[in-house]
């Protein structure tokens, strides 16, 4: 009602305003209809009107307030567009108080609209996430059931949410096998094969995410340097996998002989696969590995393995490390495993040099501990008990592994 006697008030300034304008010349105005006439001023017949209008909206507005006849209802047609509006609005404040992270105020709003707007698939997925963030699984699985009964072809879209959220929630079986149905269903989906194969790798499955990399190649799922470390991981592990029972030095060998030669020139590879040969005592084929390697390219992890090496030719190994030393001389990795070659030669003297130019030049605690107790070792032997004992209480407030085999000065 206050807006009705704002209007009137409008409609009087107005027809005010007109009557000052046009007061001198009012004009004239007849409208003729049969036998039946009307003659009145300009003025007049514009005030008529606009008092006509005000009276209109006012019975209207009156009328939905009272609702007589049933005008106004939610069957009625003003009614549903009214009620859509509303609903419309609250849906929106629902993914409002979603993004917020208002679960419960969410799920009641988007789920209360969900039959009230013309999307009810959109409001059923956003309160099918606000009740997962809650934790209330069954509310979850209602509002996933209820988008697919709505939803006209976006069936696969809600199952693939419904297995991200399984994904999440720790329920990996029923997650994959809903990933596998929709595989089938819509094969070359972007996002269904990529959550296949980060579950895959989740659970260790290396098999079958081995098999899963022809589709991912295939669809361009992922870029061609990760498919290749891809590649070099599933390698890696099926090296990492053999054992004596399984096959031992020769089975190891043929795996990494049967290896594509783009993955093989891979650190993580080449790592796994010289553990294995010190492993299983083959020495020999893992200076020449190692050898290989970092003629082309340089590993710090890769050189410090190579002092664990036990090859037949021990001076070959010494006289390699110093010639890659020439070029980094102030390498720690590789003064750490160019003190340990040195004891495979009995050098005593040098490989001490060795070792305290690894604490040095070393900004690693884990490498700074190796090298003191190596040192500690090597001192010890030569009869510097107390300075052995100093070194090796460093050594062991950090040291997590053993310290290889090596010979000592008796």
């Amino acid at each position: 009602m206050i807006r009705v006697f704002i209007y009137s008030l409008l409609a009087l300034g107005v027809g005010a305003w007109l009557f000052s304008v046009l007061g001198d010349n009012p004009g004239y105005v007849l409208v003729s209809f049969g036998s039946w006439s009307l003659e009145t001023t300009l003025v007049a017949m514009v005030l008529f009107l606009l008092l006509l209008l005000v009276l209109i909206y006012g019975l209207i507005h009156l009328a939905s307030k009272l609702n007589p006849l049933g005008l106004f209802r939610g069957n009625s047609f003003l009614g549903a567009s009214r009620r859509r509006k509303k609903a419309a609005q609250a849906s929106e404040e629902g993914l409002r108080l979603l993004l917020l992270g208002h679960w419960q105020d969410a799920y009641k709003l988007l789920v209360e609209n969900a039959d009230r707007v013309e999307s009810p698939v959109f409001n059923l997925l956003a309160a099918s996430l606000a009740a997962w963030q809650r934790g209330d699984n069954s509310s979850t699985n209602y509002c996933l059931e209820q988008a697919v009964l709505k939803s006209q072809g976006g069936k696969p879209g809600i199952k693939s949410l419904k297995a991200l959220l399984e994904y999440r929630s720790g329920k990996i079986e029923q997650s994959l096998a809903i990933l596998l149905a929709l595989d089938k269903e819509v094969p070359g989906s972007p996002y269904v094969l990529n959550l296949t194969k980060t579950i895959f790798q989740s659970v260790d499955d290396w098999e079958k995410l081995n098999a899963l990399l022809p589709e991912l190649e295939k669809y361009k799922v992922i870029k061609s340097d990760e498919l290749i470390q891809l590649r070099e991981t599933i390698a890696s592990e099926k090296i990492r996998s053999i054992t004596t029972e399984t096959g031992g030095a020769a089975a190891l060998i043929r795996q990494w002989e049967n290896t594509d030669k783009k993955v093989r020139k891979g650190e993580e590879i080449t790592l796994a696969y010289l553990h294995k040969l010190l492993e299983f005592s083959q020495d020999d084929e893992a200076l020449t590995t190692a050898s290989v390697f970092l003629k082309n390219q340089w590993s710090d992890r890769v050189v410090l393995l190579t002092g664990y090496i036990d090859a037949p030719d021990s001076g070959q190994l010494l006289v390699l490390l110093e010639k890659w030393l020439k070029s980094r001389p102030n390498n720690s990795p590789l003064m750490l495993s160019l003190g340990r070659a040195s004891l495979r030669n009995r050098l005593w003297g040098k490989a001490r040099e060795y070792f305290e130019s690894t604490l040095r030049f070393s900004k690693s605690r884990e490498l700074s501990a190796e090298a003191n107790a190596e040192l500690a070792r090597l001192l010890d032997h030569m009869g510097e008990h107390a300075q052995s004992a100093t070194l090796y209480g460093k050594a062991m407030e950090q040291l997590d592994h053993k310290l290889p085999d090596l010979p000592m000065p008796d």
